[in-house]
Order: structure tokens, then sequence, then C-alpha cells
């Protein structure tokens, strides 16, 4: 008996899994139109004539994080008022005078996250780690997987994905659910 549960189980576990959602499919149907809007763009700002490859989505990934990266230590810099690469507590203070109550408390808040240590001083590596930091958070590891998941839309397996394969997977779901 346990055997026949056994083998009906490994009959039934692959269409299991096939009938399971992907974090895409649940993509596409959120929004369809947008979903295969913002595709489009990727398609268009990081493909070549044949779609978007992995090598592009890398790309729009890497772009996206060095936005924020840049972004936060630019930030950081703003408050290095003697240029030394580091922000301490005294030229926080200097720029939290010329900030609103809201912007104090900002400002607070980023420079003790920065400061890991707790020294009193946000150095080169610890502004850099927080510069890493904001670009996870812009683009965190869940959405780059999604965003390399589009892959499995290259349905012609060329190594890149068209607005016309997006176009089709979309239907595709549309028509099924």
């Amino acid at each position: 008996m346990a055997r026949a549960l056994v083998i009906a189980g490994l009959l039934v576990w692959p269409f299991a899994a096939l009938a399971e959602e992907t974090a895409l499919d649940k993509a596409m149907r959120k929004d369809p139109d947008r979903f295969a809007g913002r595709v489009g763009d990727l398609i268009a700002g990081f493909g070549g004539p044949d779609g978007l490859g992995l090598a592009g989505i890398e790309e729009h990934i890497a772009l996206e994080r060095a936005g924020a990266r840049a972004s936060t230590l630019r930030r950081f810099l703003a408050l290095d008022l003697d240029a030394d690469g580091a922000v301490d507590r005294a030229e926080l203070q200097v720029s939290q005078r010329a900030a609103n109550a809201e912007g104090r408390g900002r400002l607070e808040r980023q420079f003790v996250a920065a400061d890991a240590d707790g020294n009193g001083r946000a150095d080169a590596a610890e502004l850099a780690e927080q510069g890493r930091l904001a670009g996870l958070r812009a683009l965190g590891e869940d959405e780059a997987g999604l965003l390399r998941s589009l892959m499995a839309l290259d349905a012609d397996g060329n190594g890149a994905v068209s607005a016309d394969e997006v176009a089709r997977a979309v239907a595709g779901l549309e028509k099924a659910g």
C-alpha cells in the first residue's frame, strides 16, 4: 500500500509543480498591459535586434543599483565638509542646523545607520556599505530574480526575449486563466 502511494505521488508530483503559479506568471497576471510595457521598455533599452538577453538584464540590474548607490553616496559626500572621505558627528551637526526638523531626523537616522562601529564617524568603508545596501533596496534579489526569469519567455530558444514573445506569453496566460 505504501509503495502504491509513493508511486502515485511520483506520478502526480510533476503535474502539481506545473500547476504552481510562478512569480513571473503572477507579475504578468497582475497587470498584463503594464507588465508588457515595462518589459518592452527593457527590451528597447537593454536589448538588441533579437530582443533582451541575460546580459542586458544584468546590465539593467547593475545600473539601477549603481544609481541608488550614487544617490546615497552623493548625500553623504555633501556632508563631508573637510573632504576627507568620511563624515563625523561635527559635520553632521552643521548640516542638521541647515535642515528642517524632518530633515534633521532623517540625517541622524542615516548617519547612525552608516556609523556601523558607533565611533561617531562614518568612514569610507561604512559609506560604501550604505551605498551597497541602497542598491539592494532599490532593486532587491527577489526583483532581480524576477527579471532574470524573463528568459523563460524566450520561446524560440535564441537566448533573447522579444516583444512578440512577451505578448504571446501574456496572451497565453490571459487565455488560461
